[in-house]
C-alpha cells in the first residue's frame, strides 16, 4: 500500500524525535554503579513513563514490550587435569595444550564453548572454543540428549587460550558474567543491549562474592549453535544454578518480555565491560 508523501513525512518526525528522546532518557552517575557496572536506572518501558519494576509482570506492561523471548543458560565448566589416560584439548590444528580432562569434563567443557583447567600445578587457566575439528575425538552421546545439543558436534570441538577471565564472546568481546547474551545475530546484531524487567531486582552473587540487585540489562556478545531466532543464552561465569528462574526455563513456549535500548550511554558502559584490557 502507498501512503501520501505528507504521511511519511509526519510519521519520520515523529519517528526520529523518538529515537532521539530515548537516547538521552536516562541520567546516569558512573560513580554509583557496582561491579560489573550494576545499578543502572530503570528503562523507559512506554515513551515518556518509567514502569515500576514490581509491574514488570502485569499484562498491560508485557504488551508494551518488543520482543517475546525465551532463554536458556551457559557457564564456565570447571575442571582438573586428569592423567595421560584423559582427553586432550586440542586447538585448530590438532594440537594439544599439554592438559588432559575426563570423558565427562571434556565433553560439558564442549557444551558450555568455555572450560577453566586447574592443572598439577595447581595454576588455573581458561580455554575457550575455537571451532570444530574434521575428525570426533571424543563420543558424548551418553551424556547429552535432545535438540539443542548435537554431541557428534561437541565431540569435535577445539580450543584456544581465552583472553577473558571468563572466556570470549565475538568479535574481540569478553564474557561478562550476568551480563552477556549469546544471540541469534540475524535478529539481534553483536552489541545489542535488552532490557528484560522480570530479571530486574533479582539478586545475584559476583564472582568477588558481593552480592547485587539485577537492574535488568544485558549485552549481545557472543552466539551459539543451538541459538536461533527469539532463544538467548545467559551467561553466568562460574555460577552454574540458575538466578533468574522467572527468565531462564529453557522452554520455547516459556516467553518473556523485553525492549532493545536505544540509550547511547547504557550501550557505551556494557560495552566497555566486554572490551578485553591488558591488566597492568
Amino acid at each position: 500500500m502507498r501512503f501520501p508523501a505528507f504521511f511519511i513525512a509526519v510519521y519520520l518526525v515523529i519517528a526520529v524525535s523518538s529515537c532521539a528522546s530515548q537516547q538521552s532518557a536516562l541520567t546516569i552517575d558512573r560513580t554509583t554503579l557496582n561491579e560489573y557496572a550494576f545499578g543502572l536506572p530503570e528503562y523507559p518501558i512506554t515513551q515518556g513513563s518509567s514502569a515500576q519494576s514490581s509491574l514488570a509482570q502485569s499484562s498491560s506492561l508485557q504488551s508494551s514490550l518488543e520482543q517475546s523471548l525465551w532463554a536458556t543458560q551457559y557457564y564456565v565448566h570447571y575442571a582438573e587435569a586428569t592423567n595421560a589416560n584423559g582427553h586432550a584439548l586440542l586447538d585448530m590444528n590438532g594440537n594439544s595444550f599439554g592438559v588432559n580432562l575426563s570423558e565427562r569434563d571434556w565433553c560439558f567443557g564442549g557444551v558450555e564453548g568455555t572450560i577453566q583447567v586447574k592443572d598439577s600445578s595447581g595454576k588455573v587457566r581458561t580455554y575457550n572454543y575455537a571451532g570444530r575439528g574434521k575428525d570426533l575425538q571424543v563420543d558424548c552421546s551418553k551424556y547429552f540428549k535432545g535438540p539443542l545439543i548435537k554431541p557428534e558436534a561437541i565431540g569435535r570441538t577445539r580450543y584456544i587460550y581465552a583472553r577473558g577471565e571468563f572466556g570470549d564472546g565475538v568479535k574481540g568481546l569478553i564474557l561478562v558474567p550476568f551480563r552477556t547474551i549469546a544471540v541469534d545475530t540475524t535478529t539481534y546484531p553483536i552489541g545489542t543491549v535488552l532490557y528484560i524487567p522480570s530479571a530486574r531486582g533479582i539478586e545475584i552473587e559476583l564472582p568477588s562474592g558481593k552480592k547485587v540487585p539485577h537492574d535488568g540489562y544485558f549485552f549481545a556478545g557472543d552466539i551459539g549453535g543451538a541459538i536461533k531466532g527469539n532463544h538467548i543464552d545467559v551467561f553466568t561465569g562460574v555460577y552454574r544454578k540458575n538466578p533468574f528462574p522467572n527468565v531462564v526455563q529453557s522452554k520455547s513456549n516459556a516467553t518473556f518480555g523485553a525492549i532493545t535500548v536505544s540509550d547511547k550511554l547504557v550501550i557505551e558502559i556494557l560495552r566497555g565491560l566486554h572490551e578485553y584490557h591488558e591488566k597492568k
